[in-house]
């Protein structure tokens, strides 16, 4: 099952590839299962990976997408949760404690991450911000076996671009050069 996934991954992140493509996104980059994507107009570049999770009985290949290189100053890392019960109405982040209050307290990255159907949200050390879509992924189990593919929703990828773009608007208000 784990092999049959993870052909279907690559032709899941074909797919997202694509729907960044009408975007004006051009890839530069291509692997197995992630892709570095040119931006138009000065914008940040874009990489997409399926990434697995999951082992025996069932899993999933994750859409992420981040921008290609860092746009916020290194840290530790940080975690984010979306912030309501039925409507998110903003996101809080946690970790390094003074790059988590500005990213919380901007109220146009909020509203950005308020479109954007994410699984998890993450800063990596080096400056990344990676968005795990909710869509654009392969899901799979052993019992009963079923490998199913998950699209991406119209409008997302103009969610995340837009998120990604006010994190990198972030990125150089601190004085990140990306």
């Amino acid at each position: 099952m784990r092999g049959l996934a993870a052909r279907r991954a690559q032709a899941a992140l074909a797919t997202d590839i694509e729907a960044f493509e009408r975007l004006g996104y051009r890839p530069l980059e291509r692997r197995p299962h992630a892709a570095v994507l040119r931006a138009r107009n000065g914008g940040p570049d874009l990489l997409l990976r399926l990434s697995p999770e999951g082992r025996i009985f069932g899993g999933n290949w994750g859409l992420e997408i981040t921008t290609a290189e860092p746009v916020l100053p290194a840290s530790k890392g940080l975690r984010a949760r979306g912030q309501g019960v039925v409507r998110m109405r903003g996101v809080k982040f946690r970790g390094d404690s003074a790059l988590a209050e500005r990213l919380s307290a901007d109220a146009k990255l909020a509203s950005a991450l308020e479109q954007v159907h994410f699984e998890r949200l993450t800063v990596e050390p080096e400056g990344r911000p990676v968005i795990r879509h909710l869509g654009g992924s392969v899901v799979w189990i052993l019992f009963p076996p079923v490998v199913r593919t998950t699209p991406l929703p119209e409008g997302q990828p103009q969610a995340a671009v837009r998120a990604l773009r006010e994190f990198a608007r972030i990125g150089r208000e601190l004085g990140v050069d990306a």
